[in-house]
């Protein structure tokens, strides 16, 4: 009872990172057209998909040692790594490249005739853009993994 509500748990925030990060590159795109309620609201996105995250590698960790470390199925000792990988993508990557899209949109707000402001920012919407890209392909990769018996049976 106690695994299926982990499984449950650790497939809910892992769903839930998934969602909030598939909007975060349009957003970003929005945010660097000036509009500072967009990054902010980027912000508590990031904060949201960092929650999950850690819950997700929490819940993991919890199936790990509830199901004695799957003696003899790497695929789920893998996928542990890859969610540290992940988890700095989030962290590392991601979440700086939101604060300095902040940062230029709101200094594009306070200096409207600096024009490398809006490169800047521009730039920063990329970047984010594509630290998504890369989540979601390590997401996917972990995906796999996760049923990899399944797959292979």
């Amino acid at each position: 009872m106690i695994v299926t509500l982990l499984i449950l748990l650790h497939v809910l925030t892992a769903s839930a990172w998934f969602g909030l990060s598939i909007r975060l590159g349009s957003q970003a795109k929005l945010a660097a057209t000036g509009q500072m309620a967009v990054a902010v609201d980027g912000l508590r996105t990031l904060s949201l998909m960092g929650i999950m995250l850690i819950a997700t590698f929490v819940f993991s960790m919890a199936l790990l040692m509830a199901g004695n470390g799957y003696p003899g199925q790497m695929q789920y000792h893998a996928a542990s790594a890859l969610i540290v990988v992940l988890l700095g993508i989030q962290f590392v990557f991601l979440r700086p490249a939101w604060k300095r899209l902040c940062t230029a949109v709101e200094a594009g707000n306070i200096n409207a005739e600096s024009e490398t402001t809006g490169d800047d920012a521009s730039m920063h919407a990329r970047k984010i853009s594509m630290y998504a890209g890369i989540g979601h392909l390590f997401w996917l990769v972990l995906l796999v993994l996760m049923f990899w018996n399944r797959l292979i049976a």
